[in-house]
Order: structure tokens, then C-alpha cells, then sequence
């Protein structure tokens, strides 16, 4: 199913990927990281597949019991969890692609009815006007604040996502394959039963894999947001403010 999955997304990645307009600075590395974050998640999976098999007893315990007891450590999903957030982080990241897209298609015909009404439809207006919207490549966030609005959007929410994937998979996930003994007692299986999980080496570098990849983005989403803010607002208002007192001065 994960596999399926997986083979599914990478043709509509390499199709967005393949397009050479660069809507907005840094389009490129966030497709680069979807692409690492699918793949990373997809390997790292895989010491978890026989997670059941993996759970161990000691003692003469039957089967309702041991399923028990790894119900009881195991009571939140792991894979299913980092299915979650690879979920998000490729829904945000298609939503930014959509809203620009939608918003440079419409500019790109209010821009081509301009033209062409002031050149009179002719065929080397046409022409020049083709070629000019091949030119015109990257958003101006000076001029489009809405845009700017969501592109910091973006980065908020992807911070967001990552953050609290972090928080899960430090503050809930790595104890579970961390401490030792497991003592397990329930209702129907009186105990304590002392378990443990094997392979827990594996599975605790796949979450600090995973983990290093969070800390990643959230470094770069608070670095394209506060280079945004620096760049497109601050400066923005600074350059406002200089033309204001040259127009007082004159």
C-alpha cells in the first residue's frame, strides 16, 4: 500500500518539478525537500513493518495477553503518524503551488489584454508578447503583498507541522523504544510482565532521521520567513519612508 503510495506521487512530483518557472524564491528546495521527505519516510519505515513480531515477553504468556500488553505500550500510531505528517507537509506545499499558479495565470491575462488592446492585436505584438511572458518568471512580493501574506503563511504552517511532529516523535515515540525493562499489566493478564522490543537500536535512529529532517525545515521556514520580513517588508517601508521625506524635502 505505502509502496503504491509512493509510486503514485512521484510522477505528479517530477510533472511540478519539471516545470522551469520559478513562481517564488526557493520553489526549487522545497520540491527537493517533499522529494527527501518521501523517500526518508519510506526507508525509514521499514524496521517498524514487523513491529507485532518485534514485541517480546517474558514468560508463559498466551497470545490475547502478549497482543494485549503490545496494545497497551503501542497505543498511539507510529507509521501511521509520519504517513500523517508527510500528508501535510505535501498539502501545504500543493495549496502555496495552486493559490500562485492561479494568481500568475490571472495576471498573465490581464497583462496579454493590456498589450494587446495598446498594440492593436497585431501578429509581431502577439509575438513579442509571447516572449515577454516567458521573461517574467518570479513573483514581486514588493507590489503583491497579498501573495507575501501567504507566502509567510506557508512557512508558518510548515514550522507548525514540523514542530509538533518533532514534539511527537522526541516527547512519545523514542521512549517507547528507549526504556527498559516494559513492564506490562493489564485487566485479563494480571502481571507485571517484563517485555521488550527488538531492534530497538534500528528504530531509534529512524526517529532521530526523521527528527534531524523536522529540525531541518523548521530552520529553513524560519529563515525564508525572516528574510521575507527583512526583505519585503521592513526594507519596504524603509524605502516608503526615504521617498516620503524626499517628496517633503522637494
Amino acid at each position: 500500500m505505502a509502496a503504491a503510495a509512493v509510486a503514485g506521487i512521484i510522477p505528479v512530483l517530477h510533472s511540478l518539478a519539471g516545470d522551469e518557472s520559478s513562481y517564488y524564491i526557493g520553489r526549487k528546495l522545497w520540491f527537493g525537500f517533499l522529494g527527501l521527505y518521501t523517500v526518508v519516510i519510506y526507508v525509514e519505515r521499514l524496521p517498524w513493518i514487523y513491529l507485532h513480531k518485534d514485541f517480546l515477553c517474558h514468560g508463559n504468556l498466551s497470545s490475547p495477553c502478549l497482543g494485549e500488553c503490545f496494545e497497551q505500550h503501542f497505543h498511539k500510531p507510529i507509521i501511521g503518524t509520519w504517513y500523517m505528517s508527510c500528508f501535510l507537509f505535501l498539502c501545504a506545499f500543493l495549496l502555496m503551488e495552486f493559490f500562485v499558479s492561479q494568481l500568475r495565470h490571472k495576471q498573465t491575462k490581464v497583462k496579454a489584454q493590456q498589450e494587446n488592446e495598446a498594440e492593436l492585436s497585431s501578429m509581431t505584438g502577439v509575438q513579442e508578447d509571447s516572449s515577454s511572458h516567458k521573461g517574467v518568471r518570479i513573483i514581486d512580493f514588493h507590489i503583491q503583498k497579498s501573495v507575501l501574506g501567504l507566502y509567510l503563511f506557508y512557512f508558518l504552517l510548515q514550522l507548525v507541522i514540523q514542530a509538533v511532529f518533532l514534539s511527537i516523535l522526541i516527547n512519545d515515540q523514542l521512549p517507547r523504544v528507549s526504556g527498559y525493562p516494559i513492564l506490562c499489566s493489564t485487566t485479563n493478564c494480571l502481571g507485571p510482565y517484563q517485555c521488550l522490543v527488538q531492534g530497538s537500536m534500528e528504530k531509534r535512529m529512524s526517529i532521530y532521521t526523521l527528527a534531524t529532517l523536522a529540525v531541518m525545515i523548521i530552520v529553513f521556514c524560519i529563515a525564508f520567513f525572516l528574510y521575507s520580513i527583512h526583505h519585503y517588508v521592513l526594507k519596504g517601508l524603509q524605502q516608503l519612508g526615504a521617498h516620503d521625506l524626499w517628496l517633503w524635502e522637494v
